[in-house]
């Protein structure tokens, strides 16, 4: 005859394991946690959004005390030398992206990224800026 309390007890583990499985999904920090990259200098690839396949550029991008600052070091390219996009770095939840804020609203905004009148995007896994 089986012990009914383990029973019980690997039916319980059973369904613990299983809703673990199920909401493995990572946590998306809120406008106010810190990036999921540390404060430094990173290098990303530039896109566009209407032609994602198009050769760009690298950027200069640093993160530091929740903003981001991107730069363009290479001459002769569509993009002035020097700054070419500043804000406060802050997750977007309803478009599931990271943005570059300008105003608190913007983290708020239905519309981010590509040639939307909303703010611009960053693609910190695959370390992209997006424009239009």
């Amino acid at each position: 005859m089986s012990n009914p309390k383990a029973s019980l007890l690997a039916a319980s583990l059973t369904c613990v394991a299983a809703l673990a499985c199920c909401s493995a999904t990572p946590a998306r920090p809120m406008g106010g946690a810190p990036p999921p990259l540390p404060d430094g200098e990173y290098t990303f690839h530039h896109r566009f959004a209407e032609h994602p396949s198009m050769p760009s550029i690298d950027m200069r991008v640093r993160f530091g005390e929740g903003r981001i600052v991107v730069t363009n070091t290479t001459p002769g390219t569509p993009f002035p030398l020097g700054v070419v996009a500043e804000g406060q770095l802050l997750w977007n939840g309803k478009v599931g992206k990271w943005i570059i804020a300008r105003t608190p609203a913007d983290q708020e905004a239905r519309e981010v990224g590509g040639c939307s009148d909303g703010p611009e995007v960053v693609d910190l896994e695959k370390r992209i800026y997006w424009t239009c």
